[in-house]
C-alpha cells in the first residue's frame, strides 16, 4: 500500500466514523436539550465499542469459570450494557434512564437514516435505468 492508498483509506474511515456517529449526536441532542456535541457522539461511538468488548470478555471470562456457558453470555452481556450505558451517562453528563433512551433513540434515528438513504440510491437506480 502506498502513501496515497493510505491516506484516502484514513480521509474514508473518518468520513465513515462521522457518519455512523450523527445518529447518536441526534439522539444526544434532543434528550440533552441540545447540549451534545458531535465531538461526544464521535468519542462515545469509538469508545462504546471498545468498551463493550472489553467488559464482555473479562465478565464472560469470569463468569464462565464459575457458570454455565449460557449464564456467562448473559451476565456479560448484561453487564457490557451498563458500561456502554455508563460511558454515555458519563460523556453526555445525564442518568442512567437518559442513557437508555439515547441508545434507543440513537437505534431508530440510524434506521431512519439507513432508510432514507436506501430509498434515495433505489430512486436514482430507476433514475438511472430509465435513461
Amino acid at each position: 500500500m502506498d502513501l496515497a492508498q493510505l491516506i484516502i483509506a484514513v480521509i474514508v474511515l473518518l468520513i465513515g466514523w462521522v457518519i455512523v456517529s450523527i445518529p447518536l449526536w441526534l439522539a444526544a441532542k434532543v434528550l440533552t436539550e441540545g447540549r451534545a456535541t458531535l465531538g461526544a457522539a464521535m468519542l462515545g461511538m469509538l469508545l462504546g465499542g471498545i468498551v463493550f468488548v472489553i467488559v464482555y470478555a473479562a465478565t464472560y471470562l469470569v463468569t464462565n469459570i464459575f457458570t454455565s456457558s449460557i449464564i456467562a453470555v448473559i451476565v456479560a452481556s448484561v453487564l457490557s450494557f451498563l458500561a456502554f450505558l455508563g460511558l454515555y451517562k458519563m460523556l453526555f453528563n445525564i442518568g442512567w434512564l437518559r442513557a437508555l433512551a439515547i441508545a434507543i433513540l440513537a437505534v431508530i434515528f440510524a434506521v431512519v437514516i439507513l432508510f432514507v438513504i436506501a430509498a434515495i440510491l433505489v430512486a436514482l437506480g430507476v433514475a438511472v435505468l430509465a435513461l
